[in-house]
């Protein structure tokens, strides 16, 4: 069973902007984040949660504990692999800065949690105001 992150959406003021899994999306704080997980599965009927965090990967990840979330998932039973798809709203909170990383796991089943590959850079936050090309553009004598 490997979990996979397809894509994550910005609703930003209702509207949706997509990433697919890999791309940069920006967003500013207080913004919910869609995320859209796949994975298949096969055995016993099943409860657990998926965990999904923004942070950033050194040694180990260092989550950003207010810009993660945890959701109840249940798996039925299947002697077939099954597709399973899901779609998760993050609050993003706390600070702002850019070149988050993202990642996601299947926790609280039998055995090991199952780790989605962490996707590096996808996701900048805004937080303060933001100029760019001030200049003066002339001026005259009235």
């Amino acid at each position: 069973m490997v979990l996979q992150i397809n894509s994550i959406e910005s609703l930003l003021q209702g509207i949706g902007v997509e990433a697919l899994a890999g791309e940069k999306l920006t967003v500013m704080v207080g913004d919910t984040v869609r995320v859209h997980l796949g994975v298949d599965y096969r055995g016993p009927a099943l409860d657990g949660s998926i965990h999904i965090s923004w942070g950033h990967q050194d040694t180990w990840f260092n989550e950003d504990g207010n810009k993660q979330d945890d959701f109840p998932v249940h798996f039925d039973q299947s002697i077939d692999w099954a597709p399973y798809s899901f779609a998760f709203d993050v609050l993003i909170g706390g600070d702002y800065g850019a070149g988050y990383d993202m990642y996601a796991k299947i926790e609280g089943v039998p055995g090991p949690d199952i780790f989605a590959p962490t996707l590096l850079n996808v996701l900048d936050v805004l937080g303060a105001a933001e100029f760019r090309n001030f200049e003066i553009a002339s001026y005259e004598k009235i």
